[in-house]
């Protein structure tokens, strides 16, 4: 558990920079002492074991002290994007009904600069329930992904063993704490007693001297933030850091043309899920095999099923199945959609792929309609859904089409029932949906590609842009 992870490693390490933080150094002994007051402060304003608390703030200190204060207390740990447009955020604070919320607004509250730093008179167990995330869904209504303490932590450990990580590491997390990259930096950080800094907000520009100030060996990232970097000019400071390990997912050109120009040791990228957890690893020091994202990872099982769940040869492709120690409890609230998801101890992660003789892993497409754009995940049909809102639209279609940078750019095919301009139904949008939600790229038709039964063909609108084809299963 994370909490007797970080007991250990109070006792071990002390005063050893846990946190880096825009020149702050924070040691284990103090990050304790401050999650220690931030429990007892929610203590006292009525947080009791099982209650969720939503944590929306950015980048700082003070998220993380929040987080391993909540879980201190009992809590629930709901991390929240505080940049989520109205909507979603109403709907998530809806369904997960939190004690407290502490953003931007109530962190002054928590009394982190003085207070009870002593431990709460709170014991938790390893099937106590500790975190809430909130993923998009085919239904575009978010699901809340419920995890224990027992398998909360899974991510940080499998990280440790799979890319070295040693006290005298740094990890550098560049993407928001309320990621899951970011916050398995700070797991994986915290396993191996190691350091993790983190920025207020990634800046291309600063970067590279945020790599030398920190004197990070190991970097948490994404395959658009490696994109960004790799089409800013060359610079002196790129090539003499100390960064010997990329944990970045992207194209195999990214990789290779990270390594190349950067002098990164290796690039490692790896498949997982919110609900799953990371699942497959390139193996660090192995040459790569194109298009995979890896072998299966200590004690984690990859199979491949049909829609029947019968499991397929090496080579077929069909749904990917988890069965893995950090996957999630349940999706809260939802008994139903957790009996379909959950099957004698296996998940269906929803996810089209196949296996190779050898156990490598190769993605395929998504299963359900989710479109992944710069690291964040999009529900096609929660755009859709909120387009279809606009008086002058009668039918919308939303895909993910190749972008160089982003990975996936969001293209929105409309059916008007009267003349409206693209810019109209992007305010539109933008007013209702998070920034990462709206799309740029906009096509007006007569009508959409369709099956018998009216369903929207959206692997031939796929298809005009190079990817897609008819669906698997």
């Amino acid at each position: 558990m994370l909490l007797d992870e970080l007991a250990r490693q109070v006792a071990a390490r002390g005063a050893h920079p846990f946190l880096l933080h825009e020149g702050r150094r924070v040691g284990y002994r103090e990050l304790d002492r401050l999650a220690n007051r931030t429990a007892n402060r929610l203590r006292a304003r009525g947080v009791r074991p099982g209650d969720r608390v939503t944590l929306a703030l950015g980048n700082s200190v003070e998220y993380v002290a929040a987080a391993f204060g909540i879980l201190k207390a009992g809590g629930v740990l709901n991390p929240l994007n505080p940049g989520l447009g109205r909507a979603e955020r109403d709907y998530i604070l809806g369904h997960a009904e939190p004690r407290v919320v502490i953003d931007a607004g109530s962190v002054a509250d928590l009394g982190l600069d003085d207070g009870d730093d002593r431990p709460p008179p709170v014991t938790v167990g390893a099937d106590d329930p500790a975190l809430l995330l909130y993923t998009s869904g085919t239904t575009g209504a978010p699901k809340g992904v419920l995890f224990n303490h027992g398998n909360s932590g899974g991510t940080g450990r499998h990280f440790v063993a799979a890319l070295r990580v040693g006290p005298e590491d740094t990890i550098l997390a560049v993407t928001p704490l309320f990621h899951g990259n970011a916050w398995g930096a700070v797991q994986t950080a915290l396993h191996a007693g190691a350091t993790v800094a983190f920025p207020t907000a990634f800046h291309a520009s600063a970067f590279w001297p945020l790599v030398h100030a920190s004197g990070a060996t190991v970097l948490f990232t994404i395959g658009t933030i490696l994109a960004m970097l790799l089409a800013r000019p060359p610079s002196d400071d790129e090539r003499t850091h100390r960064l010997r390990v990329v944990l970045g997912l992207g194209s195999a050109p990214v990789r290779e043309r990270t390594i190349a120009r950067f002098g990164v040791g290796d690039v490692v990228e790896c498949f997982g899920s919110t609900d799953a957890g990371v699942v497959t690893l390139t193996p660090l020091g192995e040459a790569p095999r194109p298009g995979s994202c890896g072998r299966p990872l200590p004690g984690v099982e990859v199979a491949i099923v049909d829609d029947a769940g019968r499991r397929l040869p090496p080579g077929a492709v069909g749904e990917i199945c988890v069965r893995s120690p950090a996957r999630m409890t349940a999706y809260f609230r939802d008994p139903e959609a957790t009996a379909a998801a959950l099957r004698d101890g296996w998940l269906l992660t929803g996810d089209l792929g196949r296996l190779d003789a050898d156990g490598w892993l190769y993605f395929v497409d998504r299963k359900r309609d989710v479109i992944r754009r710069g690291g964040e995940n999009v529900s096609s049909v929660a755009v859709e859904k909120v387009l279809r809102e606009h008086p002058r639209v009668a039918e919308v279609a939303v895909i993910g089409v190749p972008d160089p940078v982003l990975g996936q750019e969001l293209m929105a095919y409309v059916v008007a029932r009267e003349p409206v301009e693209a810019a109209e139904l992007e305010a539109f949008a933008a007013a209702r949906l998070a920034r990462f939600q709206v799309p740029r790229l906009w096509e007006f038709r007569d009508a959409l590609p369709k099956t018998p039964t009216q369903r929207v063909e959206k692997y031939r609108l796929r298809a005009e842009h190079g990817a897609g084809g008819p669906p698997v299963g």
